[in-house]
């Protein structure tokens, strides 16, 4: 298994290719797996990851097997690719991988790490015959390799700028990025609720012979109640119900309303739906470690997700302390205005992919909040971080999902 990993990771060198040509001969090479089951595709800046999983266990509970392909992975890489809640196996791993190199070879397909993991998830796929994948775009939409799928349904969640080197400068030329997943004649939906966004996408869809469907006009929802362990919301609209998820956040709401239109689109059941979105986890995202003190970790890394966590923190009035590590390619101004204000403590410390250095960061933090330590390890950083909490404190690690990966990998209490 280690052998395929360094195999693969050594793939990551040659970096990531915004082209469709190669996936296309590997998965014909493969003799398109990827036809052989349904599937829906969810692009978007932020929400995907969550949309899928509780889209993947609604169609689970309808008694359907279900594929679910994400990235990236949190601690291991078998995470990226599940059936019915199921990281795939080692062992299928290393043979998929032995099939797939030497198609690779034989055909002399130059391929990136994510087109070979790709192609891997839909031939795993193909294999287990699932009956529904569901498909995360991997970045943008318009060259990732996950469009060589023809899918039923289209799902964009929403669109802010991000990977803009890569992807465009202004919400416009990103969301005609993402907005090319969208093919012939299908059904779009999404939550994105910016006018100038809408025109894009209705455009797009008007030249597909396809049809744009807004949660935002479908479904208003409003929160009942909401504890540590579970939220409560009503929906009206196309459906009037109310529903349970365990996931944190209003935004979760949201996404978890998302998943419910595309499932109403699916024939579900209701009942089905509500025990989907109930039986939903998605790590990483406000994720409960330990309850004395509240110990969380949320993979908040844009803007964007910085947004909807601020919204999240100043709910809990309790002493605060943030153990915080940001990529080196993000916004660190604007997110670090925004989060660090928030709490009593700042630890500042490094995830394992490209990080921020702690010296860089620092200066930053620095403006916002004076209480901060530099700790560039992030174990030893949450370590310092239990040492500093009560029982009734708060501590937050978050910035990155690399560092959230990282602090996963090890079992927390006091004595980390």
């Amino acid at each position: 298994m280690q052998e395929v990993l360094d195999y693969l990771y050594g793939l990551k060198k040659f970096g990531s290719k915004l082209r469709l040509e190669e996936m296309e001969k590997l998965v014909t090479a493969l003799d398109n797996p990827q036809k052989k089951f349904k599937s829906i595709h969810i692009a978007g800046t932020n929400g995907k990851g969550s949309t899928s999983a509780f889209l993947a266990q609604i169609l689970q509970e309808a008694g359907y097997k279900v594929g679910l392909y994400t990235s990236p992975h949190l601690v291991n890489f078998n995470e990226r690719i599940k059936i019915n809640g199921k990281d795939i196996s080692g062992q299928k791993i290393v043979e998929l991988s032995e099939t797939i190199k030497k198609k690779v070879e034989e055909n002399k397909i130059d391929t990136t790490f994510f087109e070979f993991t790709t192609a891997m998830a839909f031939q795993y796929f193909a294999d287990e015959q699932v009956d529904f994948a569901v498909v995360e775009v991997g970045l943008g939409g318009r060259l990732d390799a996950t469009s060589v799928i023809d899918p039923e349904i289209c799902v964009i969640t929403n669109i802010s700028l991000e990977h803009t080197r890569v992807l465009g400068e202004t919400k416009e030329e990103i969301a005609n990025e993402k907005a090319a997943i969208i093919k012939e004649n299908k059904i779009v939906v999404t939550a994105e609720i910016d006018e100038v966004v809408l025109d894009i996408f209705n455009s797009v869809c008007n030249q597909k012979n396809s049809s744009l469907m807004g949660l935002d006009k479908e479904l208003k929802f409003k929160i009942e109640d909401s504890s540590f362990n579970e939220q409560n919301f009503s929906v009206t609209g196309k459906i009037n119900d109310t529903f349970s998820i365990k996931m944190l956040g209003e935004y979760q709401i949201k996404n978890a309303c998302l998943a419910l239109l595309v499932a109403d689109l699916l024939k579900i059941s209701i009942d089905k739906i509500k025990l989907g979105l109930l039986n939903t986890f998605w790590a990483g995202r406000l994720q409960i470690l330990q309850k004395n003190p509240l110990v969380m970790v949320d993979g908040a890394h844009n803007l964007e997700g910085i947004k909807n966590l601020v919204k999240f923190v100043k709910k809990i009035d309790r002493k605060k302390i943030l153990v915080l590590g940001i990529a080196e390619d993000k916004k660190l101004e604007e997110m670090v205005s925004l989060l660090v204000p928030l709490f009593d403590q700042i630890i500042i410390t490094e995830g394992n992919f490209k990080p921020t250095p702690v010296e860089k960061l620092n200066e930053v933090v620095l403006k916002y909040n004076q209480n901060v330590k530099m700790i560039q390890d992030s174990k030893e950083a949450v370590k310092e971080a239990l040492k500093l909490a009560n029982e009734d404190d708060f501590v937050l690690v978050s910035g990155s999902l690399y560092l959230v990966g990282d602090i996963l990998k090890h079992k927390f209490n006091k004595q980390i």
